[in-house]
């Protein structure tokens, strides 16, 4: 995995190579029906490979959203609407896939944060965290050269150390 600044640059070819040898992806852009009607779109679908599987990851698809959902100089400012559109991806039917039960952000909510923003930040961070994940919204996250699957505030699995044993369970929300 590559040290480089993540922001804009990132594509989903950049995040297909980061995640390959834990996910494959089964689809790109793919595009979802919204409950109001509207057209949302994906940037990956991805299903866990086989030895991820045996680890004890879920047998899931997930959709990987792959903009820094914070990013840009309002981004905390904007955190209700950023929020609203992690929900509406959420509230989504995506074709063959239908509603997918887990929805991953990367490279993560607040990864565009130096750490000294991010510790002013204070519990505020670990709240958005958690409100995400009542709509099935995580993050996937580099740290260093590991990759990690946060939900809920809690590491459900890394690159590293595999599936925490205290793991959460996903369920569509449609």
């Amino acid at each position: 995995m590559s040290q480089d600044p993540l922001g804009a640059a990132e594509t989903v070819e950049r995040l297909r190579q980061k995640i390959d040898p834990f996910f494959e992806v089964v689809a790109e852009h793919v595009k979802g029906s919204h409950l109001s009607g509207r057209r949302l779109e994906l940037d990956a679908v991805a299903r866990p490979k086989e030895a991820l599987l045996k680890d004890g990851f879920a047998n899931i698809n997930i959709g990987f959203y792959l903009r820094d959902p914070l990013s840009g100089p309002s981004g905390l400012r904007d955190m209700p609407r950023k929020a609203k559109e992690l929900i509406d991806l959420a509230h989504c039917r995506y074709g063959e896939f239908g509603a997918l039960p887990l929805i991953v952000v990367y490279p993560g909510f607040f990864a565009h944060l130096r750490a000294d923003q991010r510790q002013r930040m204070g519990e505020q961070s670990g709240l958005f965290e958690r409100i995400m994940a009542q709509f099935n919204i995580g993050e996937l996250k580099p740290e260093g050269k590991n990759l990690v699957l946060m939900y809920h505030s809690t590491r459900y699995w890394d690159s590293v150390f595999g599936v925490n044993s205290e793991r959460g369970h996903f369920t569509p929300l449609l």
